[in-house]
């Protein structure tokens, strides 16, 4: 009782965890999803019925991005509402439009032409609903479905959830609070009883079926206020926590592939990718705080956006698109990213850092 009480007053103090400029692991850990995000649609997509037990290793991969992004974007809202009593939506809005927008809409522009030159099918309105970040809705698969912007679904449900939630934690922390809850713990027990008829009225099943969409995100908020709390500091039981919910992932994640219920599968893994998060973030001794800040891991993560982008084409089943061959998609894959990071994308970054020190 006494921590849910606590999660709903706002953080006055930024605890010494959470007041550093760049959290370690973090892109170990990005790093880490986008090779699962890989090697599942290598071997799901392009070699089907393979390796069936592994088929949580994508679904897992985009799982530990969104709790990651909850849980940064949460942390430094917060730290920004500490520091300087508010947080400006407006730089907010700037910063998240110069990191996701310029490749994104780079690469819808170059699967158009691909389009064009080798009729890869792909209708005009998923170009539409890719562009406008709503290719996770239902009414965007009615007319067709393609696997060039499929992968748009995920940036589509962060980009929503970020629309609204920052201007209800900057004036309502408390409602930001309660909707996270209802997002996390309510939404799946709802969804859960729809699968037996109850509560199955058409227009509340999409709202439910919509909102559980947020359910990894809005962990990884959650678990940026209990840090800011304190009550997330394992001290010496540290490794062994993080052992452990590695293991729990692995179980959860495994066992959804096997059996019902999906839902609850999901949660569990969610809050656990949390704990691995915050015990990361922690410098110390361990072999897995020097595995995740090694050098190799920590550029595949800094990759990681750019990685993701651009995979589609060159891990397709498309025959009439040279670029899906392999293994020559590999080594297009491996460097295309990097042109595209060190070429295009570091510039927008670049006036992204030269915006947030002039707010300074």
């Amino acid at each position: 009782m006494k921590l849910f009480k606590d999660i709903f007053s706002e953080p006055a103090v930024i605890p010494e965890v959470l007041n550093q400029k760049r959290y370690p692991g973090l892109n170990g850990l990005r790093g880490i999803s986008i090779i699962l995000v890989v090697i599942y649609h290598f071997i799901f997509f392009k070699y089907p019925g393979q390796l069936s037990g592994l088929q949580f290793i994508g679904p897992l991969g985009v799982e530990i991005f969104f709790v990651i992004s909850g849980f940064l974007i949460t942390s430094l809202c917060l730290k920004e509402k500490i520091q300087t009593g508010n947080i400006s939506l407006k730089a907010f809005y700037i910063r998240r439009i110069l990191r996701i927008i310029p490749v994104a809409y780079l690469y819808i522009i170059v699967i158009f032409i691909l389009n064009a030159v080798f009729h890869l099918q792909i209708a005009p309105v998923r170009f539409m609903f890719a562009a406008l970040f709503l290719i996770n809705l239902s009414i965007s698969r009615i007319q067709s479905y393609d696997w060039y912007l499929a992968h748009y679904w995920s940036l589509s449900t962060e980009e929503q959830f970020y629309l609204f939630f920052p201007a209800i934690l900057k004036k309502y922390f408390r409602v930001f609070v309660f909707l996270l809850l209802i997002i996390c713990f309510v939404v799946p027990i709802i969804r859960f009883s729809q699968s037996f008829g109850y509560l199955n009225y058409s227009w509340f099943m999409a709202l439910i079926r919509y909102l559980i969409k947020f359910q990894s995100i809005s962990i990884g908020c959650l678990i940026s206020i209990l840090t800011f709390k304190g009550h997330l500091d394992f001290k010496q039981f540290k490794l062994a926590v993080t052992l452990l919910a590695i293991a729990g992932i692995c179980y959860f994640k495994y066992n959804q592939v096997l059996s019902p219920p999906v839902i609850f599968c999901n949660l569990a893994t969610a809050i656990l990718i949390g704990l691995v998060v915050v015990n990361c973030i922690r410098a110390d001794r361990s072999f897995i705080f020097n595995i995740l800040n090694s050098k190799l891991l920590s550029t595949i993560g800094i990759l990681s956006y750019s990685i993701y982008i651009w995979q589609q084409p060159f891990l397709s089943n498309d025959k009439n698109l040279p670029l899906s061959m392999f293994p020559y998609n590999f080594i297009f894959l491996l460097i295309t990213p990097v042109v595209s990071y060190y070429c295009f994308e570091k510039y927008f970054l670049k006036l992204k850092q030269s915006f947030h020190k002039r707010l300074n």
